[in-house]
């Protein structure tokens, strides 16, 4: 069943969160920056949990900046270059999207998250994050957060 239900003033919150700035180079080698994310959480003794995150953030430099993050069963303190750690990650106020459909309709979400702003005069930050819970081709499940100031 093909849906996108869309709520106001969520919070999304992370625990343990590690995550790595992707740069555009790299975008056809994210599949071995991912596995490489998942052997540093491992070889700290952690474990990864929970769903990939995908964070497009507004930096202090006013360009937006594309993230990897994964939730690990512990805090690990040691970090290596190019990645950073959380206790928690914490994004309130933000709209909510759960769509259900197709992996390659599944930007929709964010679309009607920018129509439901636009119609409702919610002025938005420009970041998001989106996490995909099930990336299975037919049936995905997909969360989307955006940021509102």
């Amino acid at each position: 069943m093909k849906e996108i239900k869309v709520a106001e003033n969520k919070t999304l919150k992370l625990t343990n969160v590690l995550s790595r700035e992707i740069h555009p180079e790299e975008m056809a080698s994210l599949p071995v920056v991912l596995t490489q994310m998942h052997n540093f959480i491992k070889s700290n003794n952690a474990q990864p949990i929970g769903p990939i995150v995908q964070a497009m953030v507004v930096g202090e430099d006013r360009q937006m900046h594309l993230y990897m993050m994964q939730q690990a069963t512990q805090m690990i303190t040691q970090m290596e270059p190019g990645y950073h750690m959380d206790a928690v990650l914490r994004v309130k106020n933000c709209l909510y999207a759960h769509y259900t459909g197709p992996l390659s309709q599944s930007q929709l979400a964010s679309s009607k998250l920018q129509i439901h702003a636009f119609e409702n005069d919610i002025k938005m930050t420009g970041s998001s994050y989106t996490i995909y819970v099930n990336q299975d081709d037919d049936d995905a499940v997909v969360d989307v957060f955006m940021e509102t100031k």
